[in-house]
């Protein structure tokens, strides 16, 4: 989530946040976060209906489905009410946001599992393979080391036919991360206009400071050196910030 330290990163770190702190962060928050999904301030949107007609068109069958650092799955909840799903387990380390996705997939006609936990670690100890991994916006607070131990992780825990998806922040081929970061900030502050000036500097602040975007060149390679078959890019972003990539087991 773009804006202060959320508990899901204050507990990452390890820091302990007494329980109604934590919920009224949350709620500070959300409320700015919903600002983005209203706006589609990250193009998130539309990259939930590139997945589903990805799903519909390419993978047209039942299917097992992982939504990691899912948030409150509001965008994900519109794919799945439509799609074939078997089965889906959502995963972060917010209640509160998992409270909320609850609700969000009530409507999905399948077993829904909401976990809180790492997105980094849940799929060690994964019962049934699954056909389809997603993450959003998330994968990218890894170091780049840590991004390829975690998507060798995820082809193990996929079926033989299975599919990865990933929604990142992504450097063109040859930009540096601060010219990245220049980018972002001259695009976003003429874009965010709904953002009030607090709540913008807070978002560029995670941006800067808590943000590892890979180029779209390395983020192809990593899906090659974690030993994934193929690696595609399906989607970019209108303002060429984020894209959507595809590996396949």
């Amino acid at each position: 989530m773009i804006g202060e330290e959320t508990m899901a990163e204050a507990a990452q770190r390890g820091t302990a946040v007494p329980d109604e702190e934590a919920l009224v962060i949350f709620q500070n928050q959300w409320d700015v976060y919903r600002k983005f999904l209203q706006h589609d301030y990250l193009s998130n949107g539309v990259a939930c209906s590139v997945l589903q007609r990805f799903l519909a068109d390419d993978i047209a069958r039942p299917f097992h489905f992982i939504d990691l650092a899912c948030g409150d799955a509001s965008g994900i909840a519109k794919v799945m009410r439509d799609a074939p799903v078997e089965s889906y387990l959502g995963v972060d380390l917010s209640a509160p946001a998992l409270a909320l996705a609850a609700d969000n997939l009530a409507a999905v006609n399948a077993p829904v599992t909401l976990t809180e936990a790492d997105f980094s670690t849940v799929l060690q100890g994964l019962e049934q393979p699954a056909d389809i991994v997603w993450i959003s916006l998330s994968l990218h607070h890894l170091e780049t080391d840590g991004k390829l131990e975690f998507m060798r992780g995820v082809k193990r825990a996929l079926a033989p036919q299975g599919v990865f998806l990933a929604y990142e922040p992504t450097c063109r081929d040859g930009e540096t991360r601060p010219a990245y970061l220049e980018r972002f900030d001259e695009i976003c502050r003429r874009e965010w206009t709904a953002l009030t000036a607090h709540e913008y500097a807070e978002a560029i602040h995670h941006v800067r400071t808590c943000d590892l975007q890979e180029t779209a060149t390395q983020w192809l390679e990593l899906g090659r050196e974690a030993g994934f078959t193929s690696a595609e890019e399906l989607y970019c972003s209108p303002d060429d910030l984020f894209r959507l990539f595809l590996y396949r087991h």
